[in-house]
């Protein structure tokens, strides 16, 4: 009888395959920060340590991911990796890149001035095309006496201009670095990018974590009014976010609260979304219609849902140059106060 031979089995690995994910609007952060390795200055969407890693090696970038994930793991982020002090360069290419959430890391908010100043103008600028954004960084010191500079630097973010009250603190978040071990201000940002725009990070258990410093209640309420993020240690829920204002300090502010700002980010930003198809279609004119139908169905599923008390747009047309701008003023469900934001499309004539 003859014998037949065992076939051969050859096992050939590939390499690693990503399939591509989308992230809900609201959701989407972006991570900057420096690391070993990696393409510079591209934002790849990452949702897990092990991509991280296999992208970027090691080194802050992927350290603030992993920080980020504390609330939720598996949380997706777009990484992208930055040359030192090269913030600038990341805001001009993060300007045609759509997202919803920044985090920032390594600048002091009181010392790199010129850092802030910029992305504040970039967050104009992003606003001014449709896209609402927020930066969240942290707060290095670790005595509020010692960080009473930061609370006058808040204070300045807010300016009279004729009769309005520009509160530019709306676009950032400042958090107190208080957790151990862990960089609080990418905590945060996670905990901001797991959560749906209508819920308040407030009193959200953050696990596995300790603070290395706490503060007074007296301390956090000073720490609330000028404008700052904060943690606690509680006796049911361990630690907590206890304050999660945005850098406003102005008393009773629709900006003051995170949640009215991210109601309204959500609501430009699916608008703008929705507004992409008009691209390039002709007479912006004969195209309003259709537009303030879109904006109407948005707004009213917004107030269905419980995120708006009420909402009221204006359109303003520009034929010659073929723009239709939106002007949105809505009020967030946490508050009665309005707030107003714009969304514009370029479209033919």
């Amino acid at each position: 009888m003859m014998t037949i031979p065992s076939p051969s089995i050859e096992y050939l690995q590939h390499p690693p395959i990503y399939i591509e994910r989308t992230v809900s609007i609201g959701k989407r952060l972006v991570i900057i920060a420096e690391s070993d390795e990696g393409p510079l200055y591209d934002p790849i969407l990452v949702h897990s340590e092990d991509m991280a890693s296999s992208f970027f090696g090691n080194g802050d970038l992927v350290q603030c991911y992993k920080d980020a994930m504390t609330f939720e793991n598996g949380l997706q982020a777009y990484l992208m990796r930055i040359e030192s002090g090269g913030y600038e360069t990341a805001f001009s290419i993060l300007e045609a890149f759509p997202f919803d959430l920044l985090f920032i890391n390594s600048i002091q908010f009181y010392k790199d001035k010129e850092v802030i100043n910029c992305f504040l103008e970039f967050c104009k600028i992003k606003e001014s095309k449709g896209n609402l954004v927020h930066g969240i960084t942290t707060i290095l010191d670790q005595n509020l006496e010692d960080i009473s500079l930061v609370f006058k630097e808040i204070e300045k973010l807010t300016h009279d201009n004729g009769d309005d009250l520009i509160e530019d603190g709306k676009y950032l978040s400042l958090v107190s670095d208080q957790i151990e071990a862990k960089n609080a201000g990418a905590v945060y940002a996670g905990i901001l990018a797991s959560l749906n725009p209508e819920i308040s990070p407030i009193n959200k258990t953050i696990p596995g974590v300790t603070l290395k410093k706490e503060y007074s209640k007296e301390q956090i309420l000073r720490a609330r009014s000028a404008g700052m993020v904060v943690f606690k240690n509680t006796f049911k829920k361990g630690v907590t976010c206890t304050s999660s204002s945005c850098a406003v300090s102005t008393n009773g502010s629709v900006h003051k609260h995170i949640s009215n700002f991210r109601i309204a980010q959500f609501l430009i930003n699916e608008i703008s979304l929705e507004l992409q198809s008009f691209i390039g279609m002709p007479n912006p004119a004969h195209q309003a219609s259709s537009i303030e139908d879109i904006i109407d169905a948005i707004c009213t599923e917004q107030v269905e849902l419980d995120r708006l008390r009420d909402y009221a747009y204006d359109l303003e047309i520009d034929a010659l140059y073929g723009i239709v701008k939106v002007k949105i003023e809505i009020v967030p469900i946490f508050s009665v106060h309005s707030m107003v934001t714009h969304s514009h499309v370029r479209i033919y004539k």
